[in-house]
């Protein structure tokens, strides 16, 4: 209740993108550095459908030599979630990363490859 928005986004945001924020939300406001507890409910309820409306675009990337996640791939719809094989085609088995599915960064996406590759093992 003491800490202020400033230091509550300060622990999940970058530096530089807080400055922006202030920036853009509060150009000239003190609310930044206001207690938490100082807001009225209806304040607090519109900051977080603010930040719930947030959106932003990214400018670019670095391209697909340093990605670490890539789209695209076999769709799963004619893929037996509970073997893997593809539907229709005896014998024929896709898993993990070569299915179009994209997880988060987090260990996701070795976890969709090491289960589908599971799954896959116990059916052949």
């Amino acid at each position: 209740p003491n800490s202020t928005v400033s230091r509550q986004l300060a622990g999940h945001l970058p530096e530089s993108l807080l400055q922006a924020l202030r920036m853009e939300w509060w150009p000239g406001d003190e609310q930044p550095e206001r207690t938490l507890q100082s807001f009225k409910k209806r304040e607090l309820e519109e900051l977080g459908k603010r930040f719930n409306g947030w959106e932003i675009t990214p400018a670019g990337t670095e391209g697909y030599r340093t990605a670490e996640v890539t789209r695209g791939g076999v769709d799963v719809a004619r893929i037996s979630s509970k073997t893997m094989q593809v539907s229709g085609v005896e014998g024929l088995y896709f898993i993990g990363e070569v299915l179009d599915v994209t997880g988060h960064l987090g260990g996701f996406n070795f976890q969709w490859a090491w289960s589908t590759g599971h799954l896959a093992g116990k059916n052949v």
